[in-house]
């Protein structure tokens, strides 16, 4: 039998001897309760030695070190082998910190109690250390109660009882706001409106030149401050394009966005440093990342600022470009990377199903340049935009693979079967799903939209533009633009799952995949979406609130009425 650990261990050494097992004598309750690890007559030895790890003997197994490290490492021991315990001695060492994974509730859905404690559970297990929610609207203000009031916010004892779930775990649970721009659901609230920058509230960028608007952003973070026991505070800052381009600008004439941004985010800052808190912000505006070259000069004073000295800098990209580009992009804080942190991203956003590919490429190549640089952790982020189709489990291998990737061998796929007891043919048919052709698809065929209609119906020439994106959503055209190698393609992964016994969430795609066919085909029927809007509503259900669920099945039975209409 073998052994898997994850991350893999810097030291594991197999007696080739294996023990029975009937429980822990001594386990802590809490761990024992919530992993269903059994009670029984093995005991646990703390001893006193450098570094962390474990020695199972019979009947008894010594630990010393980080003891939340070795407790998660004895129960994905016993998950794999119930009635059986390996004689092994086991050091483990970690190169990041900091070990953290971000969750978007925002846009989209907000998990419920015990889907958030089914997370932290599989973050302690895979010995994650940090879990940062992205609130945006959906805190529990007592100042603002409209805020989020419509959308599945958290109740103040719902998040009460997830960081203290986390604090058990040994995971620190730390706010992540929008504070600048990507406040969207709160400008769009009409008696806040007024403190938008742009015409449309929509855009989410504060008007910042705006003293009473700055002064409501200061009391929502006095207000996160006060709740939280976190060393971390997450205030944002990504994105904000269109800051100094509306209100501000009609009162000066003079864009001054980057000269905005610098004055708000050291106010913002300073108010985390004084109550003796960390600040972490996204790095994307200091480095002028998506902005044009002339763009990019103008926003130089961002980053020479030195407000960004004391502050923990989420570095995020989600390019599945080279290491040599990932290098480049750490580099460019310069002495500022011994506070920055790597954030990759398991590319779920705008997709039932996440990309693997991108995703894989992505994370392995930015968390190998981490290394290499010296950087102290990193911040794996999932994302919600467009309504956050995708389902959190399908997220799952992507949160073990990046722990593996991150500190161990990279070898994700044999851990990942270990640990949730699957079969070959059904971790390979996870990859099918994410691979590029079929993830960044099936959204648009399924549902028949515009970027579908307009790659089937105008057969138009496409050249490279240069341009990163533009090129990569130009091969996206490309690949809906050729109806019968979409059908080969997901007549391929579906013939593979039509024999394997799937799990509810993979069988939903399996109903898209085949909805999708008969759309390249010309033949849909209204019932088809019906049942799947029927389903996925099931499956949504059982992980978050009710609110926001609209967002998804809207557009499924709005593509089963054009169906029924034989509209397109």
């Amino acid at each position: 039998m073998i052994i898997h650990i994850v991350p893999e261990p810097q030291k594991l050494e197999f007696k080739e001897r294996w023990f029975e097992f009937d429980g822990f004598e001594n386990f802590p309750e809490f761990l024992s309760k919530e992993f269903k690890i059994p009670k029984g007559s093995w005991k646990i030895k703390k001893i006193e030695k450098s570094g962390t790890g474990i020695n199972i003997k019979d009947k008894e197994v010594e630990i010393w070190g980080d003891t939340n490290i070795c407790f998660a490492t004895l129960i994905q021991l016993v998950i794999q082998n119930k009635n059986q315990l390996p004689e092994i001695y086991v050091e483990e060492d970690f190169k990041f910190k900091f070990r953290g994974y971000h969750l978007d509730i925002a846009r989209g859905g907000v998990p419920l109690l015990q889907e958030f404690k089914r997370i932290l559970r599989l973050l302690y297990l895979l010995k994650y250390n940090f879990f940062a929610i992205y609130f945006e609207d959906l805190f529990p203000w007592k100042n603002f109660p409209q805020i989020g009031a419509l959308r599945g916010r958290l109740a103040e004892e719902e998040l009460r009882e997830i960081i203290d779930y986390g604090e058990n775990l040994g995971i620190e649970v730390f706010p992540s706001l929008e504070l600048c721009g990507h406040m969207e659901n709160i400008l769009t609230l009409p008696e806040f409106m007024k403190y938008s920058e742009w015409h449309r509230p929509e855009e989410g960028c504060l008007d910042v030149s705006n003293e009473e608007a700055r002064n409501f952003t200061y009391k929502l973070l006095s207000e996160v401050i006060e709740f939280f026991p976190s060393q971390y505070i997450h205030i944002g800052g990504d994105e904000t394009w269109a800051l100094g381009r509306g209100r501000s600008l009609d009162k000066t004439g003079i864009f001054q966005g980057p000269e905005l941004f610098e004055m708000h985010h050291k106010n913002l800052i300073h108010q985390v440093k004084e109550s003796g808190k960390t600040p972490m912000v996204w790095g994307d505006m200091l480095t002028g990342m998506y902005l044009r070259e002339e763009e990019k000069e103008k926003w130089k004073i961002v980053l020479e600022s030195n407000i960004w000295d004391e502050t923990v800098i989420a570095n995020w990209d989600y390019t599945h470009l080279s290491e040599e580009h990932f290098e480049n992009k750490i580099n460019m804080f310069g002495k500022r990377k011994e506070k920055e942190i790597a954030s990759p991203g398991v590319s779920n956003w705008g997709r039932f199903y996440p990309n693997f590919d991108i995703a894989l490429t992505n994370i392995t190549n930015f968390l190998r340049q981490a290394k290499k640089e010296n950087l102290p952790g990193f911040l794996l982020t999932a994302w919600g935009d467009d309504g956050a189709e995708c389902l959190y489990s399908y997220l799952d291998p992507l949160i073990l693979a990046t722990m593996e990737i991150a500190e161990g061998k990279e070898n994700w796929e044999e851990k990942y079967k270990a640990l949730f007891k699957e079969k070959d043919e059904l971790i390979a048919i996870r990859k099918l799903l994410g691979q590029n052709s079929v993830a960044e698809t099936i959204k648009h065929v399924f549902l028949g939209d515009s970027l579908y209609r307009y790659n089937t119906e105008f057969k138009t020439e496409l050249k490279s533009t240069g341009d990163f994106w533009a090129d990569y959503y130009l091969g996206v055209s490309s690949l809906l633009s050729n109806k019968d190698q979409l059908i080969k393609i997901y007549n391929n992964v579906l013939n593979k799952m039509e024999s394997i016994a799937l799990p509810e969430d993979l069988s939903l795609m399996k109903d898209m995949l085949k909805i999708a066919i008969n759309r390249l085909n010309g033949n849909l029927s209204f019932s088809e979406y019906i049942a799947f809007g029927k389903k996925y509503a099931y499956l949504w259900l059982s992980e978050r609130k009710k609110a926001n669920l609209e967002k998804v099945i809207i557009k499924v039975y709005g593509a089963g009425g054009r169906a029924d209409l034989n509209t397109y």
